[in-house]
C-alpha cells in the first residue's frame, strides 16, 4: 500500500486540483511553458499545498532530508518532495554535503572508500531527522511530480538508509562518481559535494500514482486580470502563519558552547562540593540571553513582561513561567521559563528537553564517567555548525493559548538574524570549512 493511498480520496483530488491551477498558470513563471508544453511547478508551492491538503506539517529546516511528515494514528511518515521536467529516468539532487567536505576529499580517489563515508554521512544525516521527527527508518518516500508537454505525472517511491553492507562502487570520473547498494542508484559530485539519486518509473519501488492533463493558458496576465474584476476585490498581503520566536543552543554572550552549562550541563561538576555523584544524564537547558526577552517581552504571554523578573515574581510569588512544550515527534512535555531573567528553557526533569536535542545532534551517552573527569563528547559550535542547527524555533499553532507552544531545531544562524531582524533563509552553502 503507498502512502498515496492512505489519505482520503477527496484530498487526492484536492492536492490535483491545485497542480492542475497552478500548471495552468505556467506563463505567469515561465513564458517558455506554452511554446514547450511543459507545465511550470515550484518546488516551495509543491511543498505548501501537500501539507495544507494533507493535513500534514512541514518540517523542512535549512535542507534537512524531510520535507513534510504526514500521520497515521500513532505512525509518522516522512516526505521527501521533488519535481522536474521529464519523466524519463535522471538523477536527481537529494543532499547537499558541503559542510562535510574535509571529510570527503582524502577519499576522492579511492571508489570503495569513497562510496562508504558518502553513503555513512547520507545515512548520519536520515538517521538526525527521524531522531527530530520520530520517524521509522523504513517507511518513508519520496513524492515526486515530473513534467512532460501537456501532462503532470504524480510518483512515490521508496525513501531508505543507503544499504552500507552491499555498496558497490561504479564509474569514478574527475567530476563525479557512482555506486548502489542494490536497492537505490547514486551519484556523488565533487564540484558542490551533492549526492544524487537515480528515479526512474521502471524501478520496482516506485509507484506512478496519476496522470494529469494540464492545459496552460496563453495569456494568463489577462486572466488573472479579469478574474480581480469579475471578482471586486484585491487581495491583502497575507500575514504570516506563526510569530517564530528563535532560541541560541549557545552563549549568545561568547558565541561558543559553554563546556558544562546550557547543552552541557550534564558534564558540570557534581552539584555538591562534597559529593561524588556525576550529574544526571542528558540534563541540559537553552540558555536565553537577556536580549531576547528586551526584544520580545510579550511573546511568551501577553499578560507578562518577560523583560521584568523582578516584577513577575513580586506580583506573583513564582519564580518562572510554566507552559507545555509541544516536541516535532509528537510528544508534549511540561517545560518552563526558569531561572533569574527568565535565562533559561527547560523541562522537569532536564534530562527530557536534553536528551531530545543531544540525542538529535549525535551525543548518545550524555554523562560523565567520573565525577572529576570531563567528557570529551560534548557539543561543540563545530557540531552545531556541521549538524546544521546552532537555534531553535518555538510557536504558538493557537494564539489564544500562549502557554501551548512548539518547537523544532532551526537552521545555523537563525537566532544572530533574528536579533538582527532580517530574513530567514533556507541555504545550505552558508557553510564555512574550517
Amino acid at each position: 500500500m503507498t502512502v498515496w493511498q492512505k489519505y482520503p480520496k477527496e484530498e487526492q483530488e484536492d492536492y490535483e486540483d491545485y497542480l492542475r491551477m497552478y500548471g495552468a498558470l505556467s506563463a505567469l513563471f515561465n513564458q517558455k511553458s506554452s511554446e514547450t508544453g511543459a507545465p511550470y511547478l515550484d518546488s516551495k508551492f509543491q511543498e505548501t499545498i501537500y501539507a495544507r491538503c494533507f493535513k500534514s506539517e512541514d518540517v523542512d529546516i535549512g535542507n534537512t532530508p524531510h520535507d513534510i511528515r504526514s500521520k497515521f494514528g500513532s505512525e509518522n511518515i516522512g516526505i521527501g518532495l521533488k519535481t522536474w521536467l521529464s519523466s524519463k529516468p535522471s538523477y536527481q539532487k537529494v543532499m547537499q554535503l558541503k559542510r562535510y567536505r574535509t571529510q570527503i576529499e582524502p577519499y576522492q580517489k579511492q571508489p570503495e572508500e569513497l562510496a562508504h563515508v558518502v553513503s555513512k554521512i547520507k545515512n548520519q544525516r536520515l538517521i538526525t531527522d527521524y531522531k527530530r521527527l520520530g520517524l521509522n527508518e523504513d517507511t518513508n518516500i519520496y513524492h515526486y511530480v515530473t513534467r512532460d508537454a501537456g501532462k503532470m505525472l504524480l510518483s512515490e517511491t521508496s525513501y531508505p538508509l543507503v544499504d552500507m553492507n552491499r555498496l558497490k562502487p561504479g564509474k569514478l570520473t574527475t567530476k563525479s562518481f557512482t555506486f548502489s547498494d542494490g536497492i537505490k542508484e547514486y551519484k556523488y559530485t565533487f564540484g558542490d559535494c551533492e549526492i544524487w539519486m537515480r528515479f526512474s518509473p521502471e524501478d520496482k519501488n516506485t509507484t506512478l500514482l496519476d496522470t494529469l492533463d494540464i492545459n496552460i493558458i496563453d495569456d494568463p496576465f489577462a486572466f488573472l486580470k479579469n478574474a480581480f474584476k469579475k471578482e471586486k476585490g484585491v487581495y491583502a498581503p497575507a500575514k504570516p502563519k506563526y510569530d517564530y520566536l528563535y532560541l541560541p543552543l549557545y552563549s549568545y554572550k561568547s558565541k561558543t558552547v559553554l563546556k558544562s552549562s546550557g547543552l552541557n550541563s550534564w558534564n558540570g561538576l557534581p552539584k555538591s562540593k562534597s559529593s561524588s555523584t556525576v550529574r544526571p544524564k542528558g540534563e541540559a537547558y537553552i540558555p536565553i540571553p537577556k536580549e531576547l526577552w528586551k526584544k520580545c517581552p510579550y511573546w511568551v504571554d501577553p499578560k507578562i513582561n518577560m523583560a521584568d523578573y523582578a516584577y513577575y515574581k513580586r506580583m506573583t510569588g513564582e519564580s518562572s513561567v510554566q507552559i507545555n512544550l509541544h516536541m516535532p515527534d509528537g510528544k508534549i512535555f511540561p517545560a518552563r521559563f526558569a531561572q533569574q531573567g527568565f535565562k533559561s528553557l527547560q523541562t522537569t526533569p532536564q534530562s527530557i528537553l536534553g536528551s531530545w536535542i543531544l540525542n538529535v545532534l549525535g551525543i548518545t551517552d550524555p554523562q560523565r564517567k567520573q565525577y572529576d573527569q570531563p567528557a570529551t563528547n560534548i557539543v561543540t559550535m563545530k557540531l552545531l555548525q556541521q549538524v546544521g542547527f546552532d537555534s531553535l524555533k518555538l510557536w504558538h499553532e493557537d494564539p489564544s493559548k500562549p502557554r501551548e507552544i512548539w518547537i523544532d531545531f532551526a537552521e545555523y544562524g537563525s537566532f544572530e538574524r533574528f536579533m538582527k531582524d532580517e530574513p530567514q533563509i533556507q541555504d545550505d552553502d552558508n557553510y564555512i570549512d574550517e
